[in-house]
């Protein structure tokens, strides 16, 4: 496992009976007429201070992450919350930015009920002791 990546690559969470991967993946694939150059593989975007970057799937061969890799946490056909191992793209505009914003925002509604598949998350990654200091 990479000393950089929070939870395991092998790491797996199902996904709730109502989760409907295909309403999902419609809706993630509207990034790819944003941006073309992603050829269709699975895409994500990310913000880092006040600028952002397209991700797209990279091959994941167990091999330590490269410094401009990260995981996401995304749903999976085999109806999985899965680590998609990613590389970036290119930089967003602030006008790209914008509009991929829009499409986040019914990619969240379509995850709506992956709530406490995040609580999970959270606690692995932060720890109980954290999660504590939170709670005060």
């Amino acid at each position: 496992m990479s000393a950089y990546a929070f939870l395991s690559p092998k790491t797996t969470f199902p996904l709730p009976r109502s989760f409907d991967f295909a309403a999902y993946i419609e809706t993630e694939r509207e990034f790819w007429a944003l941006f073309p150059e992603t050829e269709g593989k699975r895409v994500n975007f990310c913000q880092a201070g006040l600028t952002a970057r397209v991700f797209i799937e990279a091959l994941e061969d167990g091999s330590e992450l490269k410094s401009d890799e990260t995981y996401f946490l995304m749903p999976c056909e085999d109806r999985k919350m899965r680590l998609v191992r990613m590389h970036p793209c290119r930089r967003l505009t602030l006008s790209e930015f914008r509009m991929s914003h829009l499409t986040a925002i019914r990619l969240k509604e379509r995850l709506a009920g992956t709530g406490a598949i995040m609580e999970r998350v959270h606690m692995q990654v932060l720890g109980p002791e954290v999660i504590q200091e939170l709670d005060r």
